[in-house]
């Protein structure tokens, strides 16, 4: 993994697209990281890159969700609190 800076990026594009022919580059913008770009080394694959990068943003996001009703308490919910819960926001929505 290389690290480079969007400065670095800007005045250099050609060093990030050697950089990538190997491996995959972090970008960071004040030092701090930003995005990640893959290198395509098929290019008639380039959709299957971006479904799997769909995918692994969708999961990112299942987790961070995770976490987050981990640190609330909500983990630790009965099935038949979560139902109780379901069926009054069902009820708020219907008398909306």
């Amino acid at each position: 993994m290389k690290i480079i800076s969007d400065r670095e990026f800007r005045n250099e594009p050609g060093k990030v697209r050697k950089e990538l022919a190997g491996q995959n580059v972090v970008m960071t913008s004040r030092g701090r990281p930003y995005a990640v770009l893959l290198p395509v080394e098929e290019p008639e694959k380039l959709e299957e890159v971006l479904e799997l990068a769909d995918r692994l943003k969708a999961q990112m996001a299942l987790s961070s969700v995770r976490g987050k009703s981990r640190d609330a308490g909500l983990d630790k919910l009965k099935p038949e609190d979560i139902d109780r819960e379901i069926e009054q926001v069902r009820k708020q929505r219907k008398g909306s």
